[in-house]
């Protein structure tokens, strides 16, 4: 008799447990001036609170879940909750107002939310969703490149679109140049030899970028554009607006760079600078 209602019991927990929870979330989209190195860039974020920070939130669905989310919008001009291919219309957000969408993906992976006018997405309001790899450490390197004039010039409403000669001279990772990105907890990997470490990568800027992996090879999980998927690689481009999943797993403990090849990009500030992150690997 007991054994017969544990497993109904258990098998009604199961039940209950496949359909997943609706979990509450709430996003701001804010803006500021934020000085990087000598350059000072307009920017407009997605935080999860109402006081402007630089670096975008990350969202992160847990599989079988849905995510309940809220975006409020303040600034003085509209913005676009976007997820190419999942929301991409009845997505607009009003000033002071607030929009409420629902996403629950199945796939297991990195999306890209951002805001599609060219004051959102050019001056940096574009962020990371992950989805699944729960019982794994994660980390996410967003990429982002900006010219100084341009970013005067968007923010003025003069510029709608990324010129033929744009010239960025700011390249980031999370919003933030090395060294400063050695002391970002999203994006300084730190773990142990033979841990599975996820890394999800997006490209919000408008410049191709090749990031090459000091001292391991990593797999890539899944890609939206360039179809790399199951490459094991120490070295790949990542394209504008596409987002990479990588695992990593260190089969040796050191302290080594991440960077992107191409060498203007790591020279923000001063050299070594720019994109530029830290794998810290413990025996």
């Amino acid at each position: 008799m007991c054994m017969r209602f544990c497993l109904a019991v258990a098998l009604i927990f199961q039940a209950f447990c496949s359909f997943g929870s609706n979990v509450p979330d709430t996003l701001y989209i804010n803006m500021d001036t934020t000085h990087i190195a000598t350059y000072p860039l307009h920017f407009r974020s997605f935080n999860h609170t109402s006081s402007y920070n630089v670096q975008n939130a990350i969202l992160h669905q847990q599989t079988g879940d849905t995510i309940d989310l809220v975006v409020i919008n303040n600034d003085t001009l509209l913005h676009t909750f976007t997820i190419d291919g999942l929301i991409t219309s009845g997505n607009t957000i009003n000033p002071n107002d607030t929009g409420r969408f629902e996403i629950n993906i199945t796939q297991e992976g990195c999306y890209r939310f951002y805001s599609d006018v060219p004051y959102g997405e050019l001056l940096g309001a574009s962020g990371i969703l992950s989805v699944g790899y729960d019982n794994h450490p994660r980390f996410y390197w967003n990429l982002f490149d900006q010219q100084d004039t341009l970013s005067e010039e968007i923010a003025l409403g003069m510029e709608t679109t990324v010129p033929i000669d744009y010239t960025p001279e700011v390249f980031l990772i999370n919003n933030l140049i090395y060294p400063a990105t050695a002391a970002d907890t999203l994006g300084h990997v730190t773990a142990s030899v033979n841990d599975t470490v996820i890394i999800y990568m997006v490209n919000s800027g408008k410049m191709d970028h090749v990031f090459h992996f000091h001292g391991y090879h990593v797999t890539i999980l899944g890609t939206v554009f360039n179809g790399q998927t199951g490459w094991e690689k120490d070295t790949f481009p990542i394209i504008p607006a596409d987002c990479i999943t990588v695992r990593l797993v260190p089969d040796k403990p050191g302290t080594f760079p991440v960077h992107d090849h191409n060498l203007i990009t790591v020279t923000t500030g001063a050299y070594p600078g720019g994109m530029i992150t830290i794998l810290d690997i413990a025996p």
